[in-house]
């Protein structure tokens, strides 16, 4: 099932003022270049702290492979020593039997000694399960891999676009000041004609302040949205590529169970918990084989040198040698651990059936995101066009109250009441084009579906090259 993220170009008439507000600063009008979406991405590659500690993990975690086949190579142990003996020994009977081994009393002499063993596995099971166990743990470790990808993808598309609300806010203020301002003109000739009393232009007078007030907590708000994208990758951003605002959304086809059924497949929790059963049953084989004998291969090889002993304490003498050379197998039987092991497999019993309750438990939340995403997607798509509406209806009022504003039939606090309407409508429409854009990627991310092609194609709707 292929899913489609479809967006057309639509110029409306009552669309074109909306857009030179909100485009003011695009790269064509200013000859400076912008981040977009995909360079920001790029930079938190490089940068980004929490997918270089994944890429640490996952590099440690291979290494276990390398352990995990050493289970079955043979091992080479040495061992050497050397001793200074210095020894004494008296005899409690005076009648002694003409002896010369027992004549000495005293001692004085070294000893070497040195030994070689190689040990070959031959039938080790645990050693065998402890394999299969590390295998899964390095499947489980690229998928966590790569949902530190997709968390990263989701991250700086989640800044990117609240930092781009964050500065349509404040120009929207700006825009919603000067329009205040100007109606403030109109309002003191007015005044001055003796048209209109002092109470629309004390109006007017309020609403700038508290519009001012509004843009300065909306600039802070830019400055801190701004250093979230700093945290993901490492550099502060200049001024960012903004969403086109002529573009409009298609409803999408696919069905929300289509979509679930994908997530059951597809999302990276739910494999990551499954890898983690199956991790769990090779626990379970591991303790087990407990009880089970193991068989090695051994070779070995000792060597010891004493140089003296009783009677001859003297060095001179070249001692005596011994050798030592031995091959065969050992086997190793476990007889009784005081039911150390049979507990311990019980306990890795009841830790995978936990394990296997936390699956179902986040299969069912996983469908219900995936649900919410769905349902939100659509509700913003009808939200866009029915504040696209809204707009054009606010336009009209607008237009129509400055008329009668300038015609004596309509106040000053009239037009500024109409003037807030559609702002409202502004500001509504920006908010929903941006959680439309962030409920799909919220929904490719529950999938486990999001990925760099989805980006590369949200930042085509930004305003590059745009006229």
């Amino acid at each position: 099932m292929k899913i489609i993220f479809n967006v057309k170009i639509i110029l409306q008439p009552f669309l074109l003022a909306f857009c030179f507000i909100i485009g003011l600063s695009s790269p064509i009008l200013h000859g400076q270049e912008r981040a977009d979406l995909l360079s920001l991405y790029e930079e938190a590659l490089r940068n980004d702290s929490l997918l270089s500690s994944a890429r640490f993990q996952n590099e440690a975690t291979r290494e276990l492979i390398k352990q995990g086949k050493s289970l079955f190579l043979p091992s080479i142990s040495m061992s050497a020593s050397f001793d200074k003996q210095d020894k004494e020994r008296k005899f409690l009977t005076s009648s002694l039997p003409s002896n010369d081994l027992l004549s000495g009393k005293k001692t004085n002499y070294d000893s070497y000694d040195y030994g070689v063993t190689v040990k070959q596995p031959l039938f080790n099971y645990s050693a065998y399960a402890q394999y299969k166990k590390i295998l899964t743990q390095i499947n489980l470790s690229d998928k966590q891999l790569i949902k530190t990808q997709q968390d990263l993808i989701f991250r700086i598309s989640k800044a990117y676009f609240e930092t781009l609300l964050a500065k349509d806010q404040v120009d929207l203020f700006q825009y919603q000041r000067a329009s205040i301002k100007e109606q403030l003109l109109k309002a003191e000739a007015q005044f001055e004609a003796g048209l209109i009393s002092i109470t629309d232009i004390n109006e007017a007078k309020t609403k700038i302040a508290l519009i001012k007030a509004q843009q300065i907590s909306a600039i802070q708000k830019l400055k801190i949205k701004k250093r979230e994208i700093q945290v993901v990758t490492g550099k502060l951003p200049g001024k960012l590529t903004p969403l086109n605002p002529i573009i409009t959304f298609t409803k999408m086809d696919n069905l929300a169970d289509d979509w679930i059924l994908i997530a059951e497949e597809n999302n990276l929790e739910l494999q990551i918990k499954k890898d983690e059963i199956k991790i769990a049953s090779r626990e379970i084989d591991a303790r087990r084989s407990d009880h089970y004998p193991t068989v090695d291969a051994i070779a070995s090889r000792s060597r010891n040198w004493d140089k003296g002993g009783y009677p001859y304490g003297a060095t001179e003498n070249e001692g005596v040698r011994s050798y030592s050379d031995a091959i065969g197998i050992e086997i190793s039987i476990p007889i009784f651990s005081g039911g150390m092991t049979s507990s311990r497999v019980t306990e890795a019993v009841l830790l995978k059936s936990k394990l296997e309750q936390d699956v179902e438990y986040l299969r069912r939340g996983v469908e219900l995101k995936v649900r919410d995403y769905y349902l939100s997607l659509q509700t913003n798509f009808s939200e866009i066009s029915a504040y696209q509406q809204a707009m054009k209806a606010a336009t009209l009022q607008l237009e129509s109250t400055k008329l009668g504003f300038q015609e004596g039939l309509r106040n000053s606090v009239e037009v500024l009441d109409s003037q807030q309407i559609l702002f409202n409508a502004k500001l509504n429409i920006l908010e929903s084009r941006y959680n439309y854009i962030m409920n799909y990627i919220n929904l490719k991310l529950s999938v486990g579906m999001l990925s760099i092609e989805d980006l590369n194609e949200i930042n085509q709707y930004l305003m590059v090259n745009q006229e």
